[in-house]
C-alpha cells in the first residue's frame, strides 16, 4: 500500500539532491569524432550551452575511450520529463550536425608547420586520406593526434608520437618509414636485446671531470595506452599497479612512492632539490596529449639511497632510472639491470602482464626515437675546451661518435657554462651492451680531445680588431689572469666576452658582458674600456634623474621632424644578459614579461607578440610598423645573442603603437616610447 516518495516541492525523492525532481537521466552513447578532435573541453562547454552532460561510456566515474560519449540531459529538477527528453533529443541532433562539420575539418589534409620534419616527408595526402579516419582499439588514437606536434609547432625533426601499441601497427605504413630513417635501419630489421654487461670493457676515465652518471630506460605495460593516448582510467590503473609493485621492492631498491596529486609542499621541494621531479609545461608533451588530467595518475618512486628511481606516467608509462655521483658507469648499469628485472617481475606478479616488446622495434615507447632499448646512458661532464671550440663543433663530433650532447637541464632545458649531458644517440638497432660501450668509449675520447683543446683555449688569442679597446686593454698578463674564470650567473668567460674583437676586424670596443658578474669579475678590463669610451674617471658614479619637469623648452615645432623615439635598456637581476643568458633564463624573462604586460592599463595596455610561431600576417604588420627586430647582425651572432633564435623573444606594443618593449634582443628589455 506504499507510494513512491513524491515531494510537493522537490518531486521524486532521491538520496542525492542532484537527482531530485524527475530523477530522470536520458542518455545515448554516440560517436563524436569531430568533437573529439576539436577538444573534449570544448565539447563540455558546448554541452553546457545545450543543457546536456557528457561522460565517458563507463559511467560518471569511468574513463572516456576513443570518440564515444554518453550524452544525457543535465537537469532533473525544475523541468518536466517531456522537457528533459526534448532537450536531450534536440541537443544530441545539434551535436551530431556540428560534428559532421567538424569532421570535414578533421579529415582535411592538415597544414604541417614543421616543414622539414619526417612527418612532412612521409605523411603524404594519399597516406593521410587512407588513415585519417582510423581510430585505434586500445586508446582510441588517430593519425591527427599522432602528428599533432608537427601540425602545431614549426621546430620538430620527427613530429610524431604513438598513443598505444596499436598506433605502430595500424599506421605502420607511416611509422615504419619515419623509424627507419631516424634510426638508420633497413626494412625487415629486427631488434636484439643484450643485458649481459660483463661484456663491457673499461669504464669512464676516473680523471675525467664527471659530475654524475644516469642511465634510464622506458617501459610500457601491455594492454594500456601510451602517454599521448592513454585514457584517464588506464593511467590511474598503471599508477595503482605500480603502487602495488613498489611495495614489494627489497634491499637497496626499497623506497617510497610520491604521487604528484595532493603532494605536500615539503615533499615537492625535496624532490626539486634532489632533481627528481618532473613537471608540466613542455610544449611537445602538452600538444601531444601527454599532460591531460595533470597531475592525476603520476608520481615518482625512489629508493632510500636515492640511486634508483621510477617515474610513473610521464612521457612513458614507466621511466626506470639508475644514477649516482661520479663516473662509475658499470656500477650504475648493474643496478639498473637489477631494477628493470625487479619491476618486470613485480608487474607480472601483480597483474600477469608483461612489458610491450615488439619483435621488430624492441621495447615500445610513445616516442619512436626511444624504440629498441629505450636506453639513454649519460654523464654530466665538464668540457671547457670543446665549449670554447664551439658547441656546433661539439655536436658534430658527438655525431661522429654516435653520441648526443644536451644541456644539463634535459632535452628541453638550457646549457650553462661548460657542463654537458653526453649520452648514446641510438636506441634501436643496437643492444644495450653496445650502447653502453659506445657511451664509455665516446666520453673518454671527448675528454682526451678536450684536454688538447684546452691548451688552445687558454692560449692568448689573436685579436683581429687591432684598433679596438679590447686590443688595447686585454694584455697577455690580464688574459692569463682571467682566461680560466667562469661567471656564476651565466657561465660566461673572457673569451666569450671579447669574441667579436677576436673574430671581426671592424670593432671599436669589441666586448660584451654575459651577465652582471662579467662587469665585476673582469672589472680590471671592463673598467678601463668603459672609462675610455665614456670619458669618465676612475671612481666616478652615475646619477639618475627622471624628473623631466626640469627640462626647458622643446624641439622647435617648425623643424621638419618626422618622428621622435626614446628608448632605454633594462636588465632583470638574477638573469644573464643576452650574450650569456641561458635558454632557460631567456624563457624565464619572456614568461615574466608576459605576466607584466597583462597588467598594463590605460594608454599603455596592448598585446605581446612572441617571435616563435609568429603568423605571417602579424610579422608583416610589425615590419610595416617598423617594430620588428630580426636576426643576422654579425655582432649579435658572434657574441652569442642569437642562440636559440627566435625562442624567448618578442615585441609588446600598446594599442596606440606609441609604447613598445622588445624582449630579449640585445638587452633583456628595450623599452621604447
Amino acid at each position: 500500500g506504499k507510494d513512491f516518495c513524491l515531494d510537493e516541492k522537490y518531486g521524486y525523492v532521491h538520496s542525492c539532491p542532484t537527482n531530485l525532481g524527475t530523477g530522470m537521466r536520458a542518455s545515448v552513447h554516440i560517436d563524436l569524432p569531430g568533437w573529439t578532435a576539436h577538444g573534449v573541453d570544448k565539447l563540455k562547454a558546448r554541452c553546457e550551452e545545450l543543457s546536456l552532460q557528457p561522460r565517458g561510456t563507463r559511467g560518471e566515474s569511468g574513463g572516456q575511450t576513443g570518440c564515444t560519449y554518453d550524452i544525457s540531459n543535465k537537469h532533473r529538477l525544475g523541468y518536466s520529463e517531456v522537457q528533459l527528453i526534448q532537450t536531450m533529443i534536440d541537443g544530441v541532433n545539434k551535436l551530431y550536425d556540428e560534428d559532421l562539420e567538424l569532421q570535414k575539418k578533421l579529415y582535411a589534409f592538415p597544414e604541417i608547420k614543421s616543414v622539414n620534419s619526417l612527418v612532412a616527408k612521409y605523411v603524404t595526402k594519399e597516406r593521410w586520406d587512407k588513415y585519417c579516419k582510423h581510430v585505434t582499439g586500445t586508446a582510441g588514437f588517430t593519425l591527427r593526434k599522432a602528428i599533432a606536434c608537427a601540425i602545431e609547432l614549426d621546430n620538430q625533426s620527427n613530429g610524431v608520437y604513438a598513443g598505444d601499441w596499436d598506433s605502430y601497427k595500424d599506421f605502420s605504413e607511416i611509422f615504419d618509414l619515419i623509424i627507419q630513417e631516424y634510426h638508420g635501419i633497413k626494412p625487415g630489421a629486427k631488434h636484439t636485446s643484450d643485458m649481459d654487461f660483463s661484456k663491457i670493457t673499461g669504464n669512464v676515465n676516473p680523471d675525467a671531470p664527471v659530475h654524475s652518471t644516469r642511465i634510464r630506460v622506458g617501459r610500457s605495460i601491455d594492454g594500456y595506452g601510451l602517454s599521448p593516448g592513454i585514457t584517464r582510467e588506464q593511467r590511474i590503473g598503471v599508477e595503482n599497479l605500480m603502487k602495488g609493485a613498489f611495495a614489494t621492492f627489497k634491499d637497496n631498491l626499497a623506497g617510497n612512492y610520491y604521487p604528484l596529486l595532493g603532494m605536500e609542499e615539503s615533499v615537492r621541494q625535496q624532490l626539486v632539490d634532489d632533481h627528481f621531479l618532473f613537471v608540466t609545461g613542455d610544449p611537445n608533451l602538452k600538444i601531444s596529449g601527454m599532460e591531460r588530467d595533470w597531475p592525476e595518475g603520476r608520481g615518482i618512486f625512489h629508493n632510500t639511497d636515492k640511486t634508483f628511481l621510477v617515474w610513473v606516467n610521464e612521457e612513458d608509462q614507466l621511466r626506470i632510472i639508475s644514477m649516482e655521483k661520479g663516473g662509475d658507469v658499470l656500477g650504475v648499469i648493474k643496478r639498473l639491470a637489477r631494477g628493470i628485472q625487479t619491476v618486470a617481475d613485480s608487474v607480472k606478479a601483480e597483474c600477469g602482464k608483461e612489458f610491450m616488446l615488439d619483435e621488430k622495434y624492441g621495447y615500445v615507447h610513445s616516442c619512436p626515437t626511444n624504440l629498441g632499448t629505450g636506453m639513454r646512458a649519460s654523464v654530466h661532464i665538464d668540457l671547457p675546451g670543446w665549449t670554447s671550440h664551439g658547441v656546433d663543433k661539439l655536436k658534430a663530433r658527438c655525431e661522429e661518435l654516435s653520441l648526443q650532447p644536451r644541456g644539463t637541464r634535459g632535452e628541453s632545458g638550457g646549457q650553462t657554462g661548460c657542463t654537458y649531458d653526453i649520452s648514446n644517440k641510438h636506441r634501436l638497432g643496437y643492444s644495450e651492451v653496445q650502447l653502453i660501450q659506445t657511451m664509455i668509449d665516446g666520453v673518454n675520447k671527448l675528454y682526451d680531445e678536450d684536454l688538447e683543446l684546452q691548451k688552445k683555449l687558454y692560449a692568448f688569442p689573436e685579436i683581429k680588431s687591432v684598433n679596438s679597446l679590447v686590443a688595447k686593454y686585454v694584455t697577455k698578463e690580464r688574459w692569463d689572469k682571467y682566461c680560466k674564470h667562469v661567471t656564476g650567473t651565466a657561465g660566461f668567460t673572457l673569451r666569450k666576452a671579447i669574441a667579436c674583437a677576436i673574430e671581426l676586424d671592424n670593432q671599436s670596443n669589441g666586448v660584451y658582458a654575459g651577465d652582471w658578474d662579467s662587469y665585476k669579475d673582469f672589472s680590471e678590463i671592463f673598467d678601463l674600456i668603459i672609462q675610455e669610451y665614456h670619458g669618465i674617471k676612475p671612481g666616478a658614479k652615475h646619477t639618475s634623474d627622471m624628473d623631466f619637469s626640469k627640462i626647458t623648452g622643446n624641439v622647435n615645432p617648425d623643424a621638419p621632424v618626422h618622428s621622435t623615439r626614446i628608448r632605454v635598456g633594462r636588465s632583470i637581476d638574477g638573469y644573464g644578459l643576452s650574450p650569456g643568458i641561458t635558454r632557460e633564463q631567456r624563457i624565464g624573462v619572456e614568461n615574466l614579461m608576459k605576466g607584466a604586460f597583462a597588467t598594463f592599463k590605460d594608454n599603455l595596455a596592448g598585446n605581446y607578440y612572441p617571435l616563435l610561431g609568429m603568423e605571417e600576417s602579424v610579422r608583416q604588420q610589425l615590419v610595416d610598423d617598423h617594430f620588428l627586430f630580426v636576426t643576422g647582425d654579425p655582432n649579435l651572432k658572434i657574441s652569442g645573442m642569437e642562440r636559440d633564435w627566435p625562442e624567448g623573444r618578442g615585441i609588446f606594443h600598446n594599442t596606440d603603437k606609441t609604447f613598445l618593449v622588445w624582449v630579449n634582443e640585445e638587452d633583456q628589455l628595450r623599452i621604447i616610447s
